[in-house]
């Protein structure tokens, strides 16, 4: 495997290693995206992250397992998360809360005051941590997700005053 972008640890002190997204990741994205979502990407719109100048895609490992992935595009001095994963398995231990963090330092560095997302809407775990992150809804998209036809949920976060949240 290549050479770690980062290192981070996790609420249970394990060391997560973050890569930005290789193509030996593929696979494993792939098949977490489909264990996760009933309109995954496919592999061939996963690619085009690996070397899009225009934002960043990150990979989260432990040991050999991948446990999360999380992407976004920027705009001006807006980010667009355009995916945020946590392993099926690895849900409910504060991963989500540390990624979303270490995603919120990234853009920062950026010089990004807005990040913007779209959540199904449905999927109450994931709003109920981007609302406890401080996100806030701005509208929903109807029928936005094609497969489903479920709607989704529009939120954003100004980071004027961003700190790290308890990953608890």
């Amino acid at each position: 495997m290549s050479e770690p972008y980062d290192t981070i640890i996790s609420p249970q002190n394990i060391e997560i290693k973050v890569f930005l997204l290789e193509e030996e990741h593929i696979d494993r994205v792939y098949a977490m995206e489909v264990e996760s979502y009933p309109d995954a990407w496919s592999k061939e719109l996963f690619l085009p992250e690996i070397n899009n100048r225009a934002g960043k895609f990150f990979v989260f490992f432990i040991d050999n397992s991948l446990i999360g992935y999380a992407g976004y595009w920027l705009g001006g001095e807006e980010a667009h998360i355009t995916k945020f994963t946590v392993a099926p398995t690895y849900r409910r231990k504060g991963l989500g809360t540390l990624f979303m963090n270490y995603i919120f330092k990234q853009v920062k560095k950026e010089d990004v005051k807005k990040i913007i997302l779209e959540v199904r809407e449905r999927n109450y775990p994931a709003r109920c941590l981007y609302e406890k992150m401080g996100f806030q809804t701005i509208g929903t998209r109807i029928g936005y997700y094609s497969r489903t036809r479920e709607n989704a949920v529009v939120m954003v976060l100004i980071l004027d005053d961003f700190t790290d949240y308890d990953t608890d």
